[in-house]
């Protein structure tokens, strides 16, 4: 929560940092208004940094922080829709014969924007034809339409000319755009909407900034189009918003006043781990066991191997590493020494407890971390066998810095084959201090998953359970997609009531993605998430509107970011799109997202993302051939990413529509389960799917995005025009 505030509140500064800007508010006379917000977004800075952590304990506090954060969206939305006022001003006056301001609002902000915009303008510099709002444009030729697809059919048009009335009366009068429309009768225009009337030219696979692609659009629309500018409106909208955040700030301030300033720890906090295994049978790990026995058995190079054991959280490489600590081979060969490192890097206590393995002696009073490393090194030259030492649970707060300061005293033994094994959730951390190949762990084999699965649920993994308690467990094992702490933990819900009503009210209510389930999988996945920067937790949560294990190309995936505005320039020279590219390697490094190669046309995709405030569409649709490497986000990761993003992000995939947040911004419709193709190839119209649609999204009033995947008829996207209008 924090974050996000600091995140909003950093975007809004940023707005109203701009030059141009700033002049024009102060022509328009709204600088003290302005001024006034600015200091209160300030003060909202301020408070959130005194909040350390609390809310996760403090729910009034929780409350207050979360209307904090709706109200810095309004006040981000309203000094948007300034910048946007202003560049319409500008466009009106090019419209009104002065071509200078034109050229600049072309331009404007451009630097601060990341770099030049590739404009689809119109042709020749005339206006299209209304009649192509009723096509897809899917290729240009000098700013000409080349080909595209009518909407009303789905069928592809080659365009002899750009204009379009022409091209729309000789292809509704074609006989096999009558067929696949199943009327003679020729279809309403889409002209008559005015969310699509004034949208840009559909781009194919190509997306840009919220902001960038907002000043494109004006420097290509006219005021006798749009007239958005309304000074009496926008001046009482910033009152308004003034003077809430001053109220909820005071709130925010009364509590934590209340509560004194010291920071809570979170209730997610794992236990700290030993070497002592809590199950009496491990499944599944036999080979990965095996293998990694031989590797430190085997090995006699000089100095320190480390050998990182790389997983998601729940997946069991702790269970692993007790395994092989335990084994009676390693216990022959090795001195050994469990040491639990926790994303609280601690490098005093570790090497004290270093130390007092190596010497056998106690050094509790000594906190000096120069003098304790000085003994160590000293013992470490006398010692005269082989150790392994176990680093449980390390996260990326073990820099290359750290590492080294740890690792030093241990370098100056003379016994060969010594070796450390750690345990991390990111695989930058094993590349970057692995000496050795990561071992990479994945999920458990369904036969394993299954027979771990009925010793957690019956306790024996050879009980006879009912023929209709299998059929529930089978479908919620699939469910946990072979995740040991998952199958834990449902199991034990499971357990308390061996009755089909019971697993069948687990299985509806998805029981095992609760936050509140004790050392459930959900709470340990959101530990990762918590160590995430802002930016990285909204790329990751926007990912999750979009279907299960739905895959993406590399550079799609980084576009749609920018286009939300989620990847920001950090002053390093990179590109938007190159910053975006490591967002992307550290999602996949640290287990969100899912690096899969795709190969033989085994990949094709259509959605369409509307960019509800710039009334702009854009349809993505891919196809390809050989290799190719694309992302997704799978199974339970997928899970986590909609429970923790349902305040902000949603998806309706289903026939019936559940009820949805007003506070959501982010909309997917995956449209298939309602619209199905006849034998003819023609799409009926679903009634139903449309009525309970259009009640679902009645609250929505924030809405950003909206994302179609999937087929639907020529009825459809018309029917919805008013939520382009409402859900901005």
């Amino acid at each position: 929560m924090e974050a996000a505030i600091g995140w909003l509140v950093q975007t809004i500064l940023g707005t109203l940092q701009i030059d141009k800007l700033d002049a024009w508010i102060r022509q328009a006379g709204l600088a003290d208004d302005i001024e006034r917000l600015r200091c209160e977004v300030e003060r909202a800075e301020v408070a959130v940094s005194a909040v350390r952590g609390r809310a996760a304990a403090n729910e009034p506090l929780a409350r207050s922080l979360a209307r904090l954060k709706d109200l810095l969206y309004e006040a981000d939305d309203v000094v948007d829709d300034l910048d946007y006022c202003r560049l319409q001003q500008q466009v009106q006056g090019a419209a009104d014969g002065d071509p200078g301001r034109m050229h600049e609002a072309e331009r404007v902000d451009e630097r601060s924007r990341g770099g030049d915009a590739n404009i689809l303008g119109t042709s020749g510099g005339k206006k299209w034809s209304k009649a192509w709002c009723d096509f897809d444009i899917t290729e240009e030729n000098d700013g000409k339409p080349v080909k595209a697809k009518f909407k009303h059919c789905q069928k592809a048009v080659k365009c002899g000319s750009d204009r379009g009335t022409s091209i729309w009366n000789n292809h509704v009068k074609s006989q096999g755009c009558k067929n696949s429309r199943a009327t003679d009768q020729p279809p309403n225009s889409s002209c008559t909407c005015d969310a699509t009337a004034n949208a840009a030219p559909v781009v194919i696979g190509d997306l840009f900034s919220r902001k960038r692609r907002r000043d494109e659009e004006l420097a290509q629309t006219t005021a006798a189009n749009i007239n958005l500018w309304h000074k009496a409106d926008c001046f009482n909208r910033i009152q308004e918003i003034t003077h809430q955040l001053q109220d909820i700030l005071e709130d925010v301030s009364g509590v934590l006043k209340m509560h004194g300033s010291a920071s809570i720890t979170s209730s997610n906090d794992v236990c700290p781990t030993t070497s002592s295994l809590n199950q009496q049978k491990v499944y599944g790990r036999d080979s990965e066991m095996s293998t990694i026995i031989k590797m430190i058995t085997s090995d006699k190079h000089e100095g320190v191997s480390v050998l990182p054991i790389v997983g998601i959280g729940g997946v069991g490489k702790t269970t692993l590493t007790q395994l092989v600590y335990n084994d009676p081979t390693v216990k022959e060969q090795f001195e050994r020494k469990w040491l639990w490192v926790s994303n609280s890097f601690d490098e005093v206590r570790l090497t004290r407890e270093m130390l007092d393995f190596i010497s056998q002696e106690s050094h509790e009073g000594i906190n000096d971390l120069a003098k304790l490393q000085e003994i160590l090194k000293v013992h470490m030259e006398f010692q005269s066998e082989r150790f392994l030492l176990i680093l449980d649970d390390v996260w990326d707060t073990l820099d290359d810095y750290l590492w080294n300061k740890l690792l030093s005293p241990m370098l100056s033994t003379r016994v060969k084959g010594n070796v450390i094994i750690i345990t991390t959730r990111n695989f930058s951390v094993a590349q970057r201090i692995g000496t050795l190949e990561p071992v990479n762990l994945g999920a458990l084999a369904n036969d394993d998953f299954w027979l771990l699965f009925k010793s957690c649920a019956f306790g024996d993994e050879n009980y006879e359970e009912h023929q209709t308690l299998g059929i529930i467990g089978h479908q919620i094992a699939e469910k946990l997609m072979g995740n040991p702490l998952a199958a834990g933990s449902t199991g034990k819900l499971l357990r308390k009531q061996l009755t089909v009503d019971h697993w069948s009210a687990i299985l509806k209510n998805e029981c095992w993605k609760s936050l509140q389930l004790s050392r459930g999988i959900m709470s340990s996945l959101k530990l990762s998430y918590d160590q995430l920067p802002y930016h990285l937790q909204q790329c990751c949560s926007y990912v999750s509107i979009f279907p299960n294990n739905h895959q993406f190309l590399g550079d799609e995936l980084v576009r749609i970011w920018i286009s939300q505005g989620f990847v920001k320039c950090n002053h390093s020279g990179k590109k938007l799109e190159e910053t975006g590219h490591d967002y992307l390697t550290d999602l996949v490094n640290l287990g969100f997202l899912q690096q899969i190669e795709c190969k033989d046309d085994s990949i094709r995709f259509k959605s369409e993302i509307f960019i509800m405030r710039l009334h702009n569409r854009v349809v993505r649709e891919e196809s390809f051939q050989g290799r190719q490497t694309c992302y997704a986000m799978c199974g339970l990761m997928h899970d986590f990413g909609r429970m923790i993003s349902r305040n902000e992000c949603a998806t309706i995939d289903d026939l019936w529509c559940n009820e949805m947040l007003p506070t959501v911004q982010h909309l997917s419709i995956v449209t298939d389960s309602a619209y199905c193709k006849n034998q003819d190839g023609s799409i009926p119209r679903s009634y139903k799917f449309e009525e309970n649609l259009r009640n679902t999204v009645t609250s929505v009033r924030r809405l950003r995005t909206l994302v179609l995947i999937g087929q639907y008829d020529s009825f459809f996207f018309q029917s919805f025009q008013d939520i382009f209008k409402k859900g901005t």
